[in-house]
């Protein structure tokens, strides 16, 4: 069978002379080593080595390892993308608090934002994320279900469109501004989707200008309790009654 990159990369039996080698070869192709980057159980020798790799996908894949120490990790010349479009590979099992702190209190965005996708974080880690300079960090910690409500109404306001829109959505927003965001041009789409929206507020959405019967509230509250309103309110019919 012919060996993928990616069979190559994450191959469990890999032998450890096999490992070292690809890890130390520049020569060796720039896929292959980005993947072996990634692999937990790479020695000091190999992280070394991929640290100084002439590719910088491979210095930042190595720069997320979870061996290295923040020491290890500032002296490595990486670039982290700017389009989101990094994410290191999830684990597979679930990760110890401890672990989750360490990556919260890291200096490197991308293990900031591995421990903001974690739910349920710890309330100083919370308030910490949701103060952070990356916004995707800011956007993830707003997943967390015990967000305070004040921060989660602080970031309805963030200057990056995604963490408002986040905040829009999150249960804990207090109510005044979640009926506020229902007239709001850009965020009333997500303050619908709200699961806190009470009855009041549903019946006042049924009601629309180009049906004067509106949708039935018991579908409307089905759909904001599923979380599948805004795919029901993204229609030409009843678009109008949202976000005027």
């Amino acid at each position: 069978m012919v060996k993928t990159p990616e069979r190559i990369g994450e191959e469990a039996d890999l032998a450890a002379r096999r490992l070292a080698g690809l890890a130390l070869n520049p020569s060796a192709p720039q896929d292959v080593r980005q993947r072996i980057a990634y692999r937990a159980d790479l020695g000091p020798a190999e992280r070394r080595a991929l640290a100084v790799d002439p590719d910088p996908k491979v210095r930042l894949a190595v720069s997320v390892h979870p061996a290295l120490s923040e020491e290890e990790r500032a002296t490595i010349d990486y670039e982290v993308p700017t389009d989101r479009g990094f994410h290191p590979p999830a684990p597979s099992v679930p990760r110890e608090p401890e672990d989750v702190r360490r990556d919260a209190l890291s200096a490197h965005p991308m293990p900031r934002r591995k421990a903001a996708r974690v739910h349920e974080l710890a309330p100083d880690l919370v308030a910490r994320l949701a103060d952070h300079e990356d916004p995707e960090v800011r956007a993830l910690a707003v997943r967390d279900p015990e967000t305070a409500p004040a921060v989660v109404e602080r970031l309805t306001r963030d200057p990056d469109p995604a963490v408002r829109a986040a905040a829009a959505r999150h249960p804990n927003l207090p109510r005044p501004r979640l009926t506020e965001l229902l007239d709001d041009e850009e965020l009333a789409h997500r303050a619908a989707a709200n699961p806190a929206l009470d009855v009041a507020e549903i019946r006042r959405l049924a009601r629309t200008p180009g049906d004067p019967a509106g949708l039935s509230v018991d579908t409307l509250i089905r759909a904001v309790r599923s979380g599948r309103l805004l795919q029901l309110i993204d229609s030409e019919t009843y678009r109008p009654m949202i976000g005027r």
